[in-house]
């Protein structure tokens, strides 16, 4: 049985062409300037850019917690108000496990108050932080 030299050659050759295009798929993905990507802000910082709140009228809105619809929770809850549209409803303490609201009309409406600050300033979603909530007093 005779092994041609042509048919040995075409057979290197096709490995040459396949080593070849290895590399250059391996140099095409190697990314000699990366993108760096700037983090988002942390969540106590106002966010770079426009602001859709800084003009419209928010407000806090206090009500009763006190059904069986919210599982049996108990307490004042609070809705934020954007030109009379509700846009957030929290019938419990934000940030705390359980679903109880605030002990008082007066502490759900602080916590309201403090939620629009954070609003108007851009700090989007306007997040509160347990240490946040004793600061203001509004916990038992």
């Amino acid at each position: 049985m005779k092994i041609s030299n042509f048919a040995i050659f075409s057979n290197i050759h096709y490995f040459h062409y396949l080593i070849a295009g290895l590399v250059l798929i391996v140099v095409a993905s190697c990314n000699q300037n990366p993108e760096t990507k700037t983090p988002p802000p942390p969540a106590d910082q106002p966010a770079p850019g426009f602001n859709p709140y800084q003009d419209a009228e928010l407000t806090v809105d206090v009500f009763k917690v006190d059904s069986i619809e919210s599982n049996g929770s108990r307490g004042w809850g609070y809705d934020i108000l954007k030109n009379g549209e509700p846009i957030i409803h929290q019938p419990h303490i934000p940030a705390i496990m359980g679903n109880n609201g605030f002990s008082s009309e007066e502490k759900a409406l602080v916590a309201g108050e403090f939620v629009i600050k954070k609003i108007k300033n851009n700090i989007l979603p306007p997040r509160v932080t347990p240490e946040e909530l004793d600061s203001l007093g509004v916990l038992d």
